[in-house]
């Protein structure tokens, strides 16, 4: 029997029931469960990022609470684990960005932070992950992951959003050497069991994971399965790829006898939209600093292997660089290069070469010239610091600090966002609503 993928239009918060209804989604449910859901709450930058794109929208999750509601299940928990670094980006912060506290008093519902355990450690073909007891224990697991690109992973889809139930600790080990990533996650997808997935595509963000290095555009569908698989693979392909490319999809479908639902369209019945009618190529492979380059900025240089930097030194980078794009314009940083992640060696012996991250130490010991960056990860604030002295000039220093500082007071508000180019976009432009982030 074929799994059923429900696509439809998004209208309004009663859409979510509508692709429930057509797959399915709650056949295997009672009302007596214990409910959790797990959206894509990967960061939390009030002040600073737009959310479009980056985070699960808040009328999908109250959608999910209203039809559970409906459905007679009162026992519902909401849980995530966000990226950490000194800027408040924490799931409590996280949760407040998208009005989640004020659905919780609305709908009697439960906020879990995963960062904060308990976890259990599970070992899948000996690779170890410690996963917050929550996503174990419950009765009925609902994955609700954005519509977007990754980096790393090319499509961030419901088996990468399952890494923000681990602890902080499995996250940065899930990012080894080049490929781990991958095998990593399909080794995941295994250990969690995802009875419903909802996919949002209100929005949908290329180069992603967030609008550190991606930008959104409006797109109004959902994508919803008891089938994670399926979904995935319908996604991947409204996404303009092919399932079969996405490398984690692929090894848990060798694995597990699935690869007809990553080959084979026909093998998949989607009801509701057309794929064909939602399919364009998303960019996925994004260049980190391109914002620098963006602004008119020279002589700086960042070396990766994407898979291999975890989301905690991804952060304290971007972030840094992001402000100094947003911020200052046409300034040369004198032949700077910044190496970062693992498994990634660099040759050039020198005071310009720039170690980020103990991974990044570890790795180049040999060469006894460069700057060390130490942390695991660095601190965001001392990255930013030491990167932005490495401008040429002492006025354009001073005049990026000064701003720097300014914009610190304007973002304790929590409103707006950088002055960066891109996201002009956003601006007063009725494809992009705030409220779908927000409790009327």
């Amino acid at each position: 029997m074929k799994p059923v993928v429900s696509l439809i239009r998004y209208r309004d918060i009663t859409s979510v029931a509508e692709a429930v209804d057509t797959c399915n989604g709650f056949a295997k449910l009672k009302r007596h469960y214990c409910v959790l859901l797990k959206p894509n709450i990967c960061t939390a930058q009030a002040g600073f990022f737009p959310p479009f794109g980056t985070v699960t929208t808040t009328s999908v999750i109250e959608g999910v609470v209203c039809a559970l509601k409906d459905f007679g299940v009162n026992d519902i928990s909401l849980g995530e684990g966000t990226v950490l670094d000194e800027l408040g980006t924490n799931t409590k912060q996280g949760f407040s960005w998208i009005d989640l506290n004020r659905l919780k008093k609305r709908y009697g519902i439960k906020l879990v932070d995963f960062n904060a355990g308990p976890h259990k450690k599970i070992v899948i073909r000996e690779v170890p992950m410690n996963i917050a007891e929550a996503v174990l224990k419950t009765d009925f697991f609902i994955n609700l992951p954005v519509l977007k690109t990754h980096i790393a992973a090319r499509v961030s889809l419901s088996g990468k959003n399952l890494k923000g139930c681990m602890s902080m600790a499995s996250k940065k080990y899930f990012h080894g050497k080049k490929g781990t990533l991958h095998y990593h996650i399909s080794q995941l997808m295994e250990a969690i069991r995802q009875d419903l997935v909802i996919i949002d595509g209100i929005y949908v963000m290329d180069n992603g994971p967030d609008a550190s290095t991606g930008t959104a555009h409006p797109k109004g569908i959902l994508v919803a399965s008891t089938d994670f698989l399926a979904a995935d693979s319908v996604g991947t392909r409204i996404l303009g790829s092919e399932p079969e490319e996405i490398e984690h999809l692929r090894i848990y479908a060798e694995r597990n006898g699935r690869m007809d639902i990553l080959k084979n369209e026909g093998a998949i019945e989607v009801v509701g939209e057309r794929v064909s009618d939602h399919s364009s190529f998303v960019p996925w492979q994004s260049v980190t600093g391109k914002d620098l380059k963006d602004s008119g900025h020279t002589g700086i240089e960042i070396k990766e292997i994407r898979n291999t930097v975890c989301s905690g030194c991804y952060a304290n980078l971007t972030g840094p660089t992001l402000l100094l794009s947003a911020l200052s314009k046409n300034k040369d940083f004198n032949n700077l290069r910044i190496i970062v992640g693992k498994n990634i060696r660099d040759d050039r012996n020198s005071p310009r070469t720039f170690l980020f991250g103990n991974c990044a130490v570890k790795e180049n010991r040999n060469l006894d010239k460069a700057k060390k960056i130490t942390g695991c990860p660095p601190n965001f604030f001392k990255s930013c610091f030491i990167i932005a002295n490495q401008m040429e000039g002492l006025g354009g220093r001073f005049l990026f600090f000064s701003r720097l500082f300014l914009y610190f007071l304007r973002a304790g508000f929590k409103v707006g966002m950088l002055p960066l180019e891109r996201y002009k976009i956003y601006k007063n432009n009725p494809d992009f609503r705030i409220e779908h982030y927000r409790i009327k």
